[in-house]
């Protein structure tokens, strides 16, 4: 009896409980606390439909930095183009296929010329047949291939237009590591697109990149497929490089980018206008300079009987049916003079050969185990 007894005690005790905790906590019910919606007014509605449909305001005038990246955009935006290349190439069973190729620019004179990358204006090896360039405006012209530097990456073309937006040439040789810069050009296709870091590095060379050219600009500004022969501007939206290539594991952009320096596709240019193409020269051997401290301790090493000149540039190896093999030249020559200048150094041996043009004869004064005699090599197109 005393168990029953309890156990209604605590029923009721509990069901007094449960009352006063619904009263208390959920006084428009249990349905109306949690499922029932909130009535809203009208005006409520229409204040809220009012403030989606109203711009936020401006604000807070912006930044001296925000002003800084948006003046540079705007000062070089007009100037850099898309390049956009078709031609046709040949399947294994010899069938035509027509493909097509993205890139861009940067218009340099208001009468026309547009510089760029080498790689861009080419399908393969080939210099593309159509190559069209569409400025920031909408306006499209068929462009032509004025010269291109194989070695340093770099295409001049000539649009027929007249008072284009011209890019304002900078100075790369002011540029320091971590000077602001602003990247624009085509990437994957979406046109005039900004993005914006600093110049991580100066003069870097990268080693192992074909034919990639030293001496580069490195930026984290965003450079992706199809910005190659945009622009690099600095904070004043000079033009201070042409963006070339990346460094990626998974071929897009991961923040590090490369561009040439303007002053030497200043130089570039000027050389394209006077010799046309150049830099395709190719003879066919890797070198490196004789002087070199580590170059000739190795040679006293390995040969102590042999007497090396002091100057000029070892052959470290011949490509096989290359110009050099063909002319007699091997591992371990000496090469001391081109056309009848000494080679002092491996940049001004690679800058008189990127001169040279296609079956142009090269006379070499070639030293081999203490005797010398002149070769001569018909360089053929890279």
């Amino acid at each position: 009896m005393r168990k029953v007894m309890g156990f209604l005690l605590l029923f009721v005790l509990g069901f007094f409980t449960g009352a006063y905790m619904l009263k208390t906590y959920f006084s428009n019910g249990l349905m109306g606390g949690f499922y029932a919606p909130a009535e809203v007014s009208e005006s409520s509605k229409r204040a809220l439909l009012a403030s989606l449909e109203t711009p936020v305001t401006q604000g807070a005038p912006p930044t001296s930095f925000e002003t800084m990246l948006r003046t540079a955009a705007q000062r070089i935006s007009p100037a850099v183009v898309n390049v956009d290349t078709t031609g046709e190439v040949f399947t294994f069973w010899g069938e035509a296929r027509r493909v097509g190729g993205k890139g861009s620019g940067v218009i340099i004179s208001r009468d026309g010329f547009v510089v760029t990358n080498n790689h861009v204006v080419r399908i393969g090896r080939e210099i593309a047949p159509e190559i069209t360039v569409t400025l920031a405006d909408g306006r499209r012209f068929r462009a032509r291939v004025i010269g291109t530097d194989a070695f340093n990456d770099i295409a001049l073309l000539k649009i027929e237009g007249r008072n284009l937006p011209v890019a304002p040439l900078g100075d790369s040789d002011q540029l320091h590591v971590g000077d602001w810069v602003i990247a624009v050009g085509n990437p994957f296709g979406l046109e005039n697109t900004v993005t914006a870091g600093i110049v991580s590095a100066l003069n870097r060379n990268l080693a192992g990149a074909g034919d990639v050219p030293g001496g580069l600009i490195q930026t984290d500004a965003a450079i992706n497929a199809g910005n190659s022969g945009g622009a690099l501007a600095n904070s004043r939206g000079q033009l201070v490089g042409i963006n070339t290539a990346i460094y990626s594991p998974v071929g897009a952009n991961v923040g590090i980018g490369f561009a040439i320096p303007i002053n030497r596709v200043r130089q570039v240019v000027r050389e394209i206008l006077e010799y046309g193409s150049i830099g395709s020269a190719w003879i066919g051997i890797a070198c490196r300079d004789i002087s070199d401290p580590a170059i000739r301790r190795f040679l006293q090493e390995q040969f102590p009987e042999l007497r090396f000149p002091a100057q000029g540039m070892l052959i470290l190896g011949v490509e096989r049916n290359s110009p050099a093999e063909q002319a007699g030249l091997r591992p371990g020559d000496v090469l001391t003079t081109m056309n009848g200048r000494s080679l002092t150094s491996i940049e001004q041996f690679l800058q008189m050969l990127r001169r040279v043009r296609l079956k142009e004869k090269i006379r070499f004064t070639v030293w081999r185990e203490g005797r010398t005699w002149i070769v001569e090599v018909t360089p053929v197109e890279r």
